[in-house]
């Protein structure tokens, strides 16, 4: 039984010995590759690019045009816009942004975008004035129009600035499918990649 004792314990020593030896040898070759996966559900479309969108940069008038319409004072200016062509205007459409900073930031705040047509309401003492911004988009040209609601104007501050972006037709049916809110200057921008 000692016999049997003994040569247990040299067999388990010469095992711990050689399990304790590092590896000399080079490795072995790569396995072959193993299968490709099965390919994962098409992803949902994403939103409408910029292919066929056109802006244009932020534009200053710099100078308006003093008219009288019934009785009532315009001041309006004019955006020379060649790629505004009969498709467009008949298929797809021009919004009109303002960033009006010719007025106090307390009235209409710093580098702020709406669509026109935009209505500005403040009060002076007693008197609450009442001005709106329009545009009139026809071949090839952006008017932009001012009217004040007691013909106080003769000039307007240069420092209002307008943009316009034209939407084709097909793009414009994508954005109306895909939600995008136009009067939203954030939303368009975004949507259509605008650039600042």
């Amino acid at each position: 039984m000692k016999k049997i004792n003994i040569l247990f314990l040299l067999l388990t020593a010469a095992t711990l010995l050689l399990s304790s030896c590092g590896k000399n040898g080079a490795p072995g070759p790569q396995g072959p590759t193993g299968p490709n996966g099965a390919t994962g559900p098409t992803g949902p479309t994403g939103a409408t690019g910029t292919t066929n969108v056109m802006y244009s940069a932020w534009v200053t008038p710099s100078a308006y045009t003093k008219d009288t319409v019934f009785s009532t004072f315009h001041l309006y200016a004019d955006i020379a816009a060649s790629k505004i062509t009969q498709d467009i205007l008949d298929k797809g459409t021009v919004i009109v942004y303002g960033k009006l900073d010719g007025y106090t930031s307390t009235i209409w705040p710093t580098n702020q975008v709406s669509a026109l047509p935009i209505v500005v309401t403040y009060t002076e003492g007693s008197t609450v004035y009442t001005d709106t911004w329009s545009s009139l988009v026809t071949l090839g040209n952006v008017r932009i129009d001012f009217v004040d609601n007691f013909n106080l104007y003769n000039g307007i501050s240069n420092a209002h600035q307008f943009r316009y972006v034209i939407i084709p037709g097909a793009t414009l049916t994508a954005a109306i499918k895909n939600h995008i809110n136009l009067k939203d200057y954030g939303q368009v921008s975004a949507a259509f990649n605008l650039k600042d």
